[in-house]
């Protein structure tokens, strides 16, 4: 082998290698830093959680209390009182998803610091405007959610 055809081969080797490492490491999702939350294509909002699922275990330990559904446009919490209650899960001043704190019973923007109410009323900024609720009705272990 010649020379210039080892540094081709080498140099092609080594591309493939450092865009494969890159490719792959860009796709890893472990933990996802706040950011835009989704956005709904719809208003309309209609759907079930299974309170037996193992998927949606988190939403009835104490330490975390809450889940995403409707392809996380919608947070379903359950509160301190034992009672399921479901929000909007964009943040109103930006669109970052907000997340459940079981100590105040209420949610929290990462991004900002906006606080909600468990009702959704905004109870510190910068957001000012209020999550969207959503009816929830339990049916044995079955909730639904809708709009």
């Amino acid at each position: 082998m010649k020379r210039q055809e080892f540094l081709h081969l080498f140099g092609f080797g080594a591309a493939m290698v450092l865009s494969g490492c890159l490719g792959g490491c860009a796709s890893k999702k472990e933990d996802p830093a706040p950011g835009p939350g989704p956005s709904p294509t719809n208003n309309s909002v209609d759907f079930t959680i299974d309170l037996n699922d193992p998927a949606n275990a988190r939403l009835n330990d104490p330490a975390f209390g809450y889940v995403y559904g409707a392809d996380g446009r919608v947070i379903v919490a359950k509160t301190t009182s034992g009672s399921y209650i479901a929000l909007s899960a964009a943040c109103t001043h930006q669109g970052a998803t907000v997340r459940f704190d079981t100590n105040t019973n209420g949610f929290t923007c990462p991004l900002h610091g906006s606080q909600f109410s468990s009702s959704g009323a905004a109870t510190m900024g910068p957001a000012s405007a209020p999550l969207r609720r959503y009816t929830v009705a339990q049916t044995g272990s079955v909730l639904r959610i809708t709009s």
